[in-house]
């Protein structure tokens, strides 16, 4: 597999943790959620692409 294919793979992981972030944003203005949580959004996107290249790098 090559590497432009292994980069699509991991960003279409994470597109459903991105449509999280509009709800994220409602249920904090509302005081449902708190904000750090948007704040660990971005380190859960990072983990995730991480361990999907990881993973995505091993397949033969």
């Amino acid at each position: 597999m090559n590497r432009r294919t292994r980069i699509r793979i991991t960003l279409a992981s994470a597109v459903p943790t991105l449509l999280t972030l509009p709800v994220l944003c409602l249920l904090a203005a509302v005081g449902v959620a708190p904000w750090a949580v948007l704040l660990a959004l971005p380190v859960s996107l990072a983990v995730q692409a991480v361990v999907t290249l990881s993973r995505t790098h091993r397949m033969p």
